[in-house]
């Protein structure tokens, strides 16, 4: 009886190991062209944080716009200046560069959000 337990828990252990070798390196699961809204959050903030620098170059703000929706669920409600000022808090926290404080918080003001923490990188 001990013999057959032994040998069901080294075959269940040699099993649980041939499976994740298998899913892990031989075919590891790969997603490509996945939608904007299913990233992570800290994905989503570094497309935020691109999309302010894309804004500040060229001043589109419809581009801005379309580029910061496709980071929301198509059925989802969007308010998109809170978001843009959510990374623009962040960013003071992180203690990046004013330019890119600026960047972020000119785009959340164009969009209609702000605050008394971003109101010093409006001004020129």
């Amino acid at each position: 009886m001990t013999k057959k337990i032994i040998l069901g828990v080294v075959a269940l252990a040699l099993g649980i190991g041939a499976g994740l070798l298998a899913g892990w390196y031989m075919w590891p699961v790969s997603y490509t062209e996945a939608a904007p809204h299913l990233l992570e959050q800290s994905w989503k903030n570094e497309a935020i944080w691109l999309t302010a620098q894309a804004y500040a170059y060229d001043r589109n703000l419809e581009a801005a716009q379309a580029r910061l929706r496709a980071l929301h669920a198509p059925t989802e409600a969007i308010d998109l200046g809170q978001p843009v000022l959510d990374r623009t808090k962040l960013a003071i926290e992180q203690g990046l560069t004013r330019d890119s404080i600026t960047a972020l918080a000119r785009l959340a003001a164009a969009l209609g959000a702000r605050s008394d923490r971003t109101e010093p990188y409006l001004t020129p």
